[in-house]
């Protein structure tokens, strides 16, 4: 017979993050660091720049070294049981997935078979950058709309502060992705931002490119990629548990995948590089619960997606010398992050419609 103290210690044991999970992201984000200080003062190579990939013996040994912290983190979470009883995708989320997936290889056949028109299509003010605009923004008033439908059923004061900053967040980066309609108004740069700006727009992202894209593509790794996996591993983690509505589910993870494939002048940036290990690994990992759950179509689709995203990278590493322009890849990857975040403010509006509001007292 199981007493009360065992069964308050088993469940307080299930709400703690694992020992080999904190372990496991302390070591990974150690380690990465400590690399990019090395880089940065012994090699003189900041860490946050835009170059073609290279492969000496040293960037070998890096990418080694990505891979193995990516696994360890990987493998401790995979290792949650918790990951063997989440709820199916539901039918609209594959068929979201599976546009992703077309997308994506539509873009690495393109890539393939005509890099001009692959570089004509990845400029300014056409539809691809349109339509990360327009995801965003739209993905940003879901957001506050949400926040002001709580506002008047007395949504508590946190969730009513997330709400806001997810949509003004998103909307912040639908108007600094079209330079705050500059070039559709027709309007000058101030002088001053001219000067400091190094695309001569209107817009903060450019103020420094590098760092700012650096901070933009591996925060949206952490939030569209890493997150969605930890949730499902730990629903009873308090944190998660509590702010479950603000994580993005695994239809975000898979919808964004596609945006760790394209890196080329960020390839040897040891944040990116890892994100686009871990995200295969995830896939995997996704694809094997949903098998041991009898989903079949869901485990095919992460495990086509895993395929996709590493076959993907491989192919933007062998075409990326005969691109264009060596950034031509970053528009594709900003429309993956776009379409992601979009699906996590649409996730978040429906899980608002069906849960019961968690009220100020």
């Amino acid at each position: 017979m199981t007493s009360h103290a065992n069964v308050t210690q088993e469940n307080a044991a299930s709400a703690a993050l694992p020992i080999p999970i904190w372990t496991a992201a302390i070591f990974a984000g150690a380690m990465l660091v400590a690399l990019c200080l090395y880089e940065y003062v012994a090699l003189d190579w900041h860490p946050a720049r835009e170059e073609p990939a290279l492969y000496t013996v040293y960037h070998w040994m890096r990418m080694a070294i990505s891979v193995a912290l990516a696994a360890m983190l990987a493998r401790a979470i995979a290792a949650q049981p918790e990951l063997d009883h989440t709820q199916p995708l539901t039918d609209r989320e594959r068929q979201v997935g599976t546009l992703s997936l077309a997308i994506a290889i539509g873009a690495i056949a393109l890539l393939a078979a005509n890099r001009p028109l692959f570089h004509a299509m990845a400029a300014e003010d056409l539809a691809l950058e349109w339509a990360s605009a327009l995801l965003i923004f739209m993905g940003g008033m879901l957001f506050l709309a949400a926040a002001a439908d709580g506002w008047k059923t007395g949504r508590n004061r946190i969730d009513l502060l997330l709400m806001l900053g997810f949509g003004g967040l998103f909307l912040l980066i639908a108007m600094e992705e079209v330079s705050w309609g500059q070039r559709v108004i027709g309007f000058a740069t101030p002088e001053a931002m001219a000067e400091a700006n190094w695309q001569d727009e209107f817009n903060f992202h450019n103020l420094q490119t590098d760092i700012s894209e650096l901070g933009y593509y591996a925060g949206a790794g952490i939030l569209l990629i890493l997150l969605p996996l930890v949730r499902d591993a730990m629903p009873n983690w308090a944190p998660i548990r509590r702010f479950a509505a603000f994580i993005p589910g695994r239809m975000v993870a898979l919808v964004s995948a596609p945006m760790l494939f394209l890196s080329y002048g960020h390839w040897n940036l040891l944040p990116i590089q890892w994100l686009a290990f871990f995200g295969i690994m995830a896939m995997a990992i996704f694809a094997r619960s949903a098998l041991r759950r009898g989903a079949r179509d869901e485990a095919m689709l992460f495990a086509t997606m895993g395929a996709a995203v590493a076959i993907g990278q491989l192919a933007v590493l062998t075409f990326g010398p005969s691109m264009i322009e060596i950034f031509d890849a970053t528009e594709y990857r900003e429309f993956f992050i776009a379409l992601g975040l979009a699906c996590f403010a649409w996730q978040f509006h429906c899980a608002q419609k069906s849960a019961p509001a968690n009220v100020e007292t």
